[in-house]
């Protein structure tokens, strides 16, 4: 699909409350994978205090990091997933207005805001 410009388009309460909704989530995938990240580092230095280096060593051998990198690689996807649930879904609410209609058709389509 072509990304086309609206012009006047009028947010109803719905639209304001599933942008809201995509916020929220953007800002909880934000937050996983920074917990995602400083879990895995957190558990690799937890154990300096008992055992010091030995332990550190063991922690860093037993972190499956090609597994954390496959998970991080795959946050944007599932985000991106939700967004166009959310947008497909506010399209089809929005069937009798065209351009809000057309405004989620395009989130749904991966469009940007100018």
């Amino acid at each position: 699909m072509e990304c086309i410009s609206i012009n006047g388009l009028i947010f109803d309460q719905q639209s304001l409350d599933a942008i809201e909704d995509i916020k929220r989530r953007n800002d909880l995938f934000i937050t996983l994978s920074k917990v995602m990240t400083h879990g895995v580092l957190f558990n690799i230095f937890a154990g300096k205090g008992k055992g010091g280096g030995l332990a550190m060593a063991h922690n860093i051998k037993q972190t499956d990091f090609e597994m954390l990198a496959k998970a991080l690689k795959a946050m944007p996807v599932i985000q991106r997933r939700v967004i166009q649930k959310i947008a497909e879904e506010q399209a089809i609410y929005h069937m009798p207005k065209y351009k809000e209609k057309m405004f989620w058709i395009g989130v749904s389509e991966g469009c940007g805001i100018e």
